[in-house]
């Protein structure tokens, strides 16, 4: 599994939430955060795969829906530069 998407879903997550951590949150609540976000992605694309409004043989809207998914949560990829 490649692990730089997680590591970049966890560092992008991470500075959305410093600021918000340092004045309100605990170490225990940060965790459940981080991993709620991850999941929240998670269930966005399967549901973008799932989604049978798409008529799209080859996948490249659906392709190009995740890999918006991922970029509306500053991941980016150089895959998809156009």
């Amino acid at each position: 599994m490649d692990t730089e998407i997680p590591k970049a879903l966890y560092e992008n997550t991470l500075e959305q939430l410093v600021t918000t951590y340092v004045n309100t949150l605990s170490v225990d609540e940060l965790v459940p955060r981080l991993n709620a976000e991850a999941m929240n992605l998670l269930s966005e694309i399967k549901a973008i795969l799932d989604d049978d409004a798409v008529e799209d043989p080859e996948c490249f809207r659906r392709i190009d829906a995740i890999v918006n998914a991922f970029g509306a949560k500053g991941i980016y990829t150089p895959r998809h530069d156009w």
